[in-house]
């Protein structure tokens, strides 16, 4: 009698402890999931807010650290389109003829949209935003320059332009509990290393994202879905 009640206490741990490694590695793999799905949509808006401040910035000369002004240019600014070409040809340098290739501008073709240029089909009633669970994450922004000495000119000043937008990673990952993500703040080989996912930098001119190649795959499939539905649409 006692045998068989041991063993039926031996079975019932047994089972309780596979359930809880089956939910604790369902629950691991769900959050991977999640989590690259909710990385990939603040990529997806900052990847557009960088493509923005990069017009911005060809069109005012600078950037701009105002969302409302940003989305003014969006709506009603315009890009020139002119022709380009590449050519090559021989050019006489020190009495020998030598091979160059060069970029030959004809004239204005046409203007496009700021809007149609970045969003093409696609909405930007979220552009700012990244949808977190159902609520509004407000994407920050930074933008300023800073004057240097080029050589050994001292009249000789270039003007470098800093733009950095960024959203923390923890508030990207809030409500998929707790202990995954301090694992995932932890974690060495997330898609995301850092405490915040950012397009540009506030100390060297650029509008590179800090994130992984995984993630430009992500998004290369998520926009690709989006144009196929618009399609469908139409």
């Amino acid at each position: 009698m006692m045998k068989n009640i041991l063993k039926i206490g031996l079975l019932i741990t047994a089972i309780i402890l596979a359930y809880l490694i089956f939910n604790s590695v369902n629950g691991l793999v769900r959050f991977g999931q999640q989590k690259v799905v909710r990385y990939t949509d603040a990529v997806a808006q900052l990847s557009d807010v960088a493509n923005a401040q990069r017009l911005y910035r060809g069109f005012h000369g600078k950037y701009t650290d105002n969302l409302d002004s940003l989305k003014d240019y969006i709506n009603n600014g315009k890009i020139l389109m002119i022709n380009r070409r590449d050519s090559s040809g021989y050019v006489r340098e020190r009495g020998i003829d030598v091979m160059k290739n060069f970029t030959i501008t004809d004239t204005l073709i046409s203007t496009t949209n700021v809007k149609d240029s970045i969003f093409g089909r696609r909405s930007m009633e979220d552009f700012g935003f990244v949808n977190v669970d159902g609520k509004s994450l407000p994407i920050q922004m930074y933008a300023s320059y800073a004057d240097r000495i080029v050589g050994q000119d001292s009249t000789n000043i270039q003007r470098d332009h800093f733009f950095k937008a960024w959203v923390n990673k923890k508030d990207v990952l809030s409500g998929l509990g707790n202990d995954y993500i301090l694992r995932e703040m932890a974690d060495e080989t997330s898609p995301v290393k850092a405490e915040v996912i950012q397009v540009g930098s506030d100390t060297r001119p650029t509008l590179e994202g800090n994130w992984s190649s995984e993630l430009d795959a992500a998004l290369k499939v998520k926009r690709d879905r989006q144009l196929m539905r618009a399609s469908a649409r139409n």
